[in-house]
C-alpha cells in the first residue's frame, strides 16, 4: 500500500502535459531479481559520478603539487569535472529520450573508464583539466539514462522505492568517496605511482567490466517494441539529430562555465576585477537567452521543453534543489581542509571524523526505502529535513577547536542530525520530481534535477572560497569557515521559506475530457 501511495505523483502531474504526451505503451514485465540487479548497476553509476567529485576534497592538494597548479586554479581540479557534468546533463537527457537510453548508459560507463585510465598517466595540468572535463561529459551520460531506464524497468507502484534507493546511493557515495580517498591517499609511491593516480586506475578497473556486463544486462526498450517518443511519426518529422538542440546545449554549457569561472576568479582576484565581472555578467546574459531560446522551440525539439514547467510544483522542486548538494559540499571541503592542513590529521583520520555523516545517510536511506510513505507528504518531509539540516550547520559553526571534546559536542552530533535531515529533504525532492512527470519525460526531468543539484554545489564552492577571504588566513582562520557556514544557514532558510510559500498541494485528478476542456479554455 505504501508503494502504491508513493507511485502517485505527489505534485499531481499536469493533465495538459499528459494530453500532449505520446500514447501510453505496454511495458514488459521483468523478474524481481533482474529489476533489482539493474538498480544496483544504475546505483553503481551514480556512485562513480559522485566519487569523481567527493574524492577530490582530499586529492586537490596532492594533484596541485604534482602538476604545478597554482592556488588560484586549484578549485578547477573539482570544477573542471563538475562544470561539464552539469552543462551536458540536459543534452544527454534529450539524447536518452530520443535514442535508446541503453546506448547512452553503456557508452557513458565505457568512456568514463577509458578517460580515467588515460587521466592517471597525465603530467600536464592543462591536459588534466581537459580530460577531467571530458570525464564530466561522459559522467553526465549516466544519470539521465539511469532515470529513463528505471522508469521503464519498474512498475508504477515500484517507482517511489526505486527512485528513493537510486538517489540515496548518491548521498551515500558522497560520504564514502571521502573515506575511500582517505585510504587511497596512504598508497606509497611517487611519480606515476602517486596515490591520486591509483584512484583513477581503480575506478577504471571497476567501471570497464561493469560497462561490459551492462551491455548484456540492461534492456533496450526498442527491442521490446516500445515506442518511447513520437520523433519518427508524421510526414513532417525531422531527423533525430536535428532535435538534439545543439544551440541550447552549447548555450547552457557556456553559461555554466562562465558563471563558475567568474565566481572562481572573483574569490581569487577580487569581485571588483574584470576577471570576475566579464564572465559573470556574460553568464547572466546567456542564462535568460537559453530559456528564451527553449521557449521558442517546439516541445519535440527543445532539450528543456516549455511544457516541463507546466507540471505543478516542478519549478519549486528544481529551485529548491539548488541548495541540496551544497549542504555536503560546504561542510566537507571546509572540515577536510581544517583537519588535514590545520590539525595535521592523516587523511584516514580526517575521513573517519566525517564518517558519522555517511552512517546517518545510510540509516535514513534504509528507513525511507522500507517506509516510502514517509515521503508521501512533502511539506512535512521538507520541514523536518531542513530543520535538522540547519541545526547541523548551527552546531558546526559553534565548534572552536573541531577536535577533542569540541568534536563530540558539536561536529559529531551536527553531522548526524544535519546529514540525516538533508538526506530526508534530498529524497523528498528527488522523488517529488521524478514521480510527477510522465514516463516519456523522465530522462529530461532527471537531467534538470541533477543540473540543479550540481550547479548549486559548484556555485557554493565558489561562494565559500570568497568567504575564506573575509579575514586573513584563509581556512586556517576559523572565523572564515564560520562565515561560510553562516552563509549556508541563510541560504537554506531562504529556500525553505520559498518552498513553503510557492509549493501547492496536489490537485484532485480529473478525467482526460475535463483536462482537454481546461486546456482549450486556457488557450482561448
Amino acid at each position: 500500500m505504501a508503494d502504491a501511495e508513493m507511485s502517485k505523483p505527489p505534485d499531481g502531474a499536469s493533465k495538459e502535459l499528459v494530453a500532449d504526451s505520446p500514447p501510453a505503451t505496454h511495458t514488459p514485465h521483468f523478474s524481481a531479481s533482474r529489476k533489482w540487479s539493474l538498480l544496483l548497476v544504475f546505483s553503481f553509476a551514480m556512485f562513480v559520478d559522485i566519487w569523481f567529485y567527493a574524492a577530490f576534497y582530499f586529492f586537490t592538494y596532492p594533484i596541485s603539487l604534482d602538476l604545478g597548479i597554482v592556488v588560484e586554479q586549484q578549485s578547477w581540479v573539482i570544477t573542471s569535472y563538475a562544470a561539464t557534468f552539469a552543462a551536458f546533463l540536459l543534452f544527454w537527457g534529450r539524447f536518452a529520450d530520443l535514442y535508446t537510453p541503453k546506448l547512452t548508459f553503456v557508452a557513458g560507463l565505457a568512456l568514463l573508464g577509458l578517460l580515467s585510465l588515460v587521466t592517471s598517466f597525465l603530467t600536464n595540468k592543462y591536459a588534466f583539466f581537459i580530460f577531467r572535463a571530458l570525464a564530466g561529459i561522459a559522467g553526465a551520460m549516466l544519470v539521465p539514462a539511469s532515470y529513463r531506464l528505471i522508469s521503464y524497468v519498474f512498475e508504477p507502484h515500484e517507482l517511489g522505492r526505486a527512485f528513493t534507493l537510486f538517489n540515496m546511493s548518491g548521498s551515500i557515495a558522497s560520504a564514502t568517496g571521502t573515506v575511500i580517498a582517505g585510504f587511497i591517499e596512504h598508497i606509497p609511491g611517487t611519480g606515476q605511482m602517486t596515490a591520486w593516480r591509483w584512484f583513477f586506475r581503480i575506478v577504471a578497473a571497476l567501471v570497464l567490466p561493469v560497462a561490459g556486463v551492462s551491455y548484456f544486462l540492461v534492456p533496450d526498450p526498442r527491442e521490446y517494441g516500445v515506442v518511447e517518443t513520437e520523433v519518427d511519426e508524421g510526414p513532417e518529422a525531422k531527423a533525430k539529430w536535428h532535435k538534439l538542440d545543439l544551440v541550447g546545449s552549447l548555450t547552457m554549457l557556456a553559461a555554466i562555465v562562465l558563471l563558475i569561472l567568474g565566481l572562481t576568479f572573483g574569490a581569487s582576484y577580487g569581485f571588483r576585477t574584470a576577471a570576475f565581472l566579464v564572465p559573470f555578467l556574460f553568464s547572466f546574459v546567456l542564462f535568460p537567452a537559453f530559456f528564451v531560446w527553449e521557449a521558442r522551440l517546439p516541445d519535440d525539439v527543445a532539450i528543456l521543453p516549455s511544457k516541463t514547467w507546466r507540471i505543478p510544483n516542478f519549478t519549486v522542486w528544481i529551485v529548491f534543489g539548488l541548495q541540496v548538494y551544497a549542504w555536503w559540499s560546504v561542510n566537507y571541503l571546509a572540515l577536510v581542509e581544517v583537519y588535514v592542513n590545520v590539525h595535521h590529521d592523516n587523511p584516514v583520520i580526517a575521513a573517519v571524523r566525517l564518517l558519522p555523516q555517511g552512517i546517518a545517510m545510510f540509516v535514513v536511506s534504509i528507513c525511507l526505502s522500507t517506509k516510502p510513505v514517509l515521503l508521501s507528504k512533502p511539506r512535512w518531509s521538507i520541514l523536518v529535513g531542513m530543520a535538522l539540516a540547519i541545526t547541523g550547520y548551527v552546531m558546526f559553526s559553534q565548534s572552536r577547536t573541531q577536535v577533542g571534546k569540541d568534536y563530540w559536542r558539536f561536529v559529531f552530533p551536527g553531522g548526524i542530525l544535519g546529514c540525516g535531515g538533508m538526506t530526508i529533504a534530498f529524497a523528498a525532492n528527488s522523488v517529488g520530481v521524478m514521480t510527477s512527470v510522465p514516463k516519456e519525460m523522465s530522462g529530461v526531468a532527471g537531467a534538470v534535477l541533477q543540473v540543479s543539484y550540481q550547479v548549486g554545489s559548484v556555485v557554493s564552492f565558489s561562494i565559500q572560497a570568497g568567504m575564506f577571504t573575509v579575514n586573513p588566513g584563509g581556512f586556517y582562520n576559523w572565523s572564515n569557515v564560520q562565515a561560510s557556514f553562516y552563509f549556508q544557514i541563510g541560504w537554506m532558510l531562504l529556500w525553505t521559506i520559498g518552498f513553503f510559500v510557492f509549493y501547492r498541494s496536489p490537485r484532485k485528478a480529473v478525467s482526460s475530457e475535463e483536462a482537454d476542456s481546461v486546456e482549450q479554455a486556457r488557450v482561448e
